[in-house]
């Protein structure tokens, strides 16, 4: 009898352990501190916060670069070496005076493949709240308060040497919604977000001038020569990214979590009405917050198959990074919202960019804080912080592609890349063809192209 009762008492613990485990795990991970407008708990260290982490099975989470070696991240980038281009931030949310700024771009290598970051070259340290960031062969374009513009690197050390304004002034009427995310098309563009409030005009060097006003995406040539209105609406979107049909998508902070961007449509926009441009987001805001940042399209293979063609994007309220799946109606996209991807029991943990690397692994930048808002708390509230940042990168199983210098390769090396599974390799050797070997890759290319076996 007494075994009975024993074997009893047990088959009901573990029952109510089992079934309130999921109820337990819920409330980790959200409750007040994660609504508080000025988080109370303790800032953690890096290895502290990473232990608050939640992925799915098989998923592992580990450190690529925190403070002191980095700032506060927003936007970051992959160059043609596989180094990342992160830019910094310690004045958010004031800009410097004109030609004052003290915030940074740095260059970040992973030079003994473990993993994490060893190398960290300051690319400049005079920028004013950078933002949009995209490495060339000879440099980065960059946004700085109050310009696009390219930073020139004419040896090769890593170090700017020279800038060009390509585009700008830009307004700063709120340095929450201005220029970011930068992503090279396949069309050779850049393509840029325009954020909340800000009212702008500006033009190429061909004198054609565009006209936006709050949430909008524009293209822009790298020479700065043109300059064109892509989308209009949305409020403040941030984050743009490609998939291997040509598609390009986007999130925006206040309206949708998930757009498939239509050349010259009209999105929904506060105050304005839908017109004959109206265009469809892909999944209507459910529970997420209205502070999505940062998208990546999983264009690999080493994450598990029901994982592959899926978005990721991150939500800097709620502390987490979402996956959407997506489907297609005919030859529109449609997403779904599925199980959150990253959760975190540290309501400081502010993810503000989202991308895949060219090692198959998908990157987070963490600007940790215990205030995100703008409007709800006031901006020189003394508990934001302006040192802590950190960068997470995200693998399955510890898969990872070997990372290789594009910058050096031939011709025939580069189109054997464009035969890779990672999309980030396909398009960087696309551009390097293009930009940098140039008319002489065209005999070879077309070559490619009437081989049977391609």
């Amino acid at each position: 009898m007494r075994k009975y009762y024993l074997l009893s008492w047990l088959a009901f613990t573990i029952t109510f352990i089992t079934c309130n485990r999921p109820q337990a795990d819920k409330r980790k991970f959200s409750g007040d501190k994660f609504t508080a407008n000025v988080r109370t708990t303790e800032a953690r260290t890096p290895e502290e916060e990473r232990l608050g982490f939640k992925l799915p099975e098989g998923f592992e989470i580990s450190l690529f670069a925190a403070e002191p070696d980095i700032g506060k991240p927003i936007n970051f980038a992959f160059d043609a070496k596989g180094r990342m281009w992160v830019t910094q931030s310690f004045e958010y949310p004031f800009p410097s005076a004109p030609g004052k700024g003290k915030d940074k771009l740095t260059i970040l290598e992973d030079t003994d493949k473990d993993g994490r970051a060893d190398k960290f070259t300051v690319f400049s340290d005079t920028l004013n709240i950078p933002i949009g960031i995209l490495p060339m062969n000879d440099g980065a374009i960059a946004y700085s308060i109050p310009n696009i513009s390219k930073y020139n690197d004419g040896n090769s050390d890593g170090r700017v040497d020279g800038q060009k304004k390509l585009f700008g002034p830009f307004r700063t009427n709120d340095t929450h919604g201005m220029i970011n995310n930068f992503v090279r098309g396949y069309d050779g563009w850049v393509h840029s977000c325009h954020g909340y409030v800000n009212r702008d005009t500006v033009a190429g060097t061909d004198g054609d001038s565009i006209v936006m006003y709050s949430g909008n995406t524009f293209r822009f040539k790298p020479d700065g020569s043109r300059v064109e209105h892509t989308t209009d609406g949305r409020i403040n979107p941030f984050g743009l990214v490609y998939d291997e049909k040509g598609y390009l998508y986007s999130t925006d902070c206040h309206t949708s979590p998930l757009y498939q961007l239509i050349r010259d449509a009209d999105y929904t926009q506060w105050g304005k009405e839908e017109g004959m441009g109206f265009a469809p987001d892909m999944t209507p805001l459910s529970d997420e917050a209205t502070a999505l940042a940062g998208i990546a399209y999983y264009a690999d293979i080493l994450f598990p198959q029901p994982y592959c063609g899926n978005f990721f994007v991150g939500d800097v309220v709620r502390s987490r990074v979402y996956r959407y799946s997506a489907s297609f109606n005919g030859s529109t996209p449609v997403g779904k919202r599925e199980d959150d991807f990253v959760l975190s029991d540290d309501p400081r943990f502010r993810p503000v960019d989202v991308k895949m690397g060219p090692d198959g692994a998908i990157y987070v930048a963490d600007f940790y804080n215990s205030i995100i808002g703008h409007y709800e708390v006031p901006l020189d509230h003394p508990a934001r912080d302006h040192v802590r940042g950190r960068i997470w990168r995200i693998t399955y199983k510890g898969k990872k592609n070997p990372v290789t210098n594009w910058n050096a390769a031939s011709v025939e090396e580069l189109l054997k890349a464009l035969d890779m599974d990672n999309m980030f390799v396909r398009m960087t050797a696309a551009d390097q063809l293009a930009d940098r070997i140039g008319q002489s890759a065209i005999p070879p290319a077309i070559h490619a192209l009437n081989d049977e076996n391609t």
